[in-house]
């Protein structure tokens, strides 16, 4: 028995150190986490690191992390208990996609339009309550805002372009185990 345990852990080790210990550093040099880190995050959570890293690295707006409140209110009553009624995923389209394959895209130039109307009103609450900071501390917000509204309606001026995509694989059913273990359900 003690030969057939000790087998068994050397196997055990090795096969880590041939399939998982490269994985984990691998994971650990695209998403900015420490091994430590890659381990015990979710899959949602390690989406989400990377998804925020490409935005960075393409100078991609992100919002920040929402911070939720103590209290939770519905319908102007306080919560007593918070539960899941479900979620709802849209597949847009699917089907195998390259990105080294250019793509027709057909892009709404009213909801571009929506965003360049709302651009103000998106940046104050940006500004203001997600990062707490006054508005007059703000020194280039003119500067900032026309770069976006030029980018937005460029997007609604030709809203016909074919380009290489960015394809990044979401796994939506990841997140549910995710919400469970947050939540201790």
């Amino acid at each position: 028995m003690a030969s057939y345990s000790v087998s068994d852990a050397v196997a055990t080790y090795f096969l880590y150190y041939k399939y998982v210990h490269p994985f984990i550093f691998s994971l650990g040099t695209i998403i900015p986490m420490p091994p430590d880190e890659v381990l015990r995050k979710g899959s949602g959570t390690l989406c989400e690191s990377l998804l925020m890293v490409q935005a960075f690295d393409a100078n991609i707006l992100a919002p920040n992390k929402f911070k939720s409140q103590h209290e939770k209110f519905h319908g102007g009553k306080l919560l007593q208990s918070e539960t899941y009624i479900g979620g709802h995923v849209e597949a847009l389209e699917s089907g195998v996609f390259r990105a080294d394959i250019d793509i027709s895209f057909n892009n709404n130039s009213a909801a571009y339009q929506k965003l360049i109307d709302k651009v103000d009103e998106d940046l104050q609450y940006t500004i203001t309550v997600e990062n707490e900071v006054a508005m007059e501390d703000v020194k280039n917000y003119d500067e900032i805002r026309d770069e976006i509204v030029a980018k937005l309606t460029y997007l609604r001026d030709n809203p016909r372009c074919t380009e290489k995509p960015l394809i990044y694989h979401l796994d939506v059913a990841a997140m549910y185990p995710n919400i469970i273990l947050t939540n201790r359900l």
